[in-house]
């Protein structure tokens, strides 16, 4: 039995309402299209998300802070092969946060 049917006999036999399964089929359907319909009756689909926006907020903040950090590591790899000589392709960011010299 699908969900729409199903509530509509359940609150019909909680009513004492007697019907065939024909109309309770019927009834589900308007239901289910009723349901399918309210966030254009009430213009609940033309509302946008607020939390989406913060999502996408979030996510343009983050993709600038990543290319701060990138442009902030290039530039200390560019600082230290200038000062030891050497290409900054040689020059490796260790995870503590110290630089490695590969040659």
């Amino acid at each position: 039995m699908d969900y729409w049917t199903e509530c509509i006999s359940v609150a019909f036999g909680e009513e004492g309402i007697t019907a065939t399964k024909e109309q309770i089929e019927n009834v589900a359907g308007a239901a289910e299209g009723a349901h399918e319909n309210f966030g254009l009756a009430t213009g609940r689909d033309c509302i946008p998300n607020p939390l989406l926006a913060t999502v996408d907020e979030l996510k343009r903040t983050i993709k600038q802070t990543e290319a701060a950090v990138d442009k902030a590591n290039s530039n200390f790899r560019k600082n230290v092969a200038m000062r030891r000589r050497c290409s900054e392709h040689d020059v490796m960011l260790g995870e503590d946060g110290h630089a490695e010299i590969s040659r």
